[in-house]
């Protein structure tokens, strides 16, 4: 699970397989995260703090994106 954070430019996420755990709150409270499945689609806005991985069921996602932009700590 990653600490909470945000990128300067959007991020879209897939779930490809197994269940991805995704948060936005700037504490990083695993428990108020909500799960995600196989088929599932998010968006993280630019500048919007959030959290996210695998809990304990491996997940497959993928994150698309324009970069190279740095994953900035919440609170930066």
């Amino acid at each position: 699970m990653s600490k909470p954070h945000y990128h300067p430019t959007d991020r879209y996420v897939t779930v490809i397989s197994g269940t991805w755990w995704a948060g936005t709150s700037a504490d990083g409270d695993k428990s108020k995260t909500v799960p995600l499945t196989a088929g599932s689609y998010m968006i993280h806005p630019a500048g919007a703090v959030h959290f996210d991985g695998a809990k304990d069921v491996e997940a497959i996602v993928e994150i698309k994106g324009i970069g190279p932009a740095p994953s900035i700590p919440a609170g930066k």
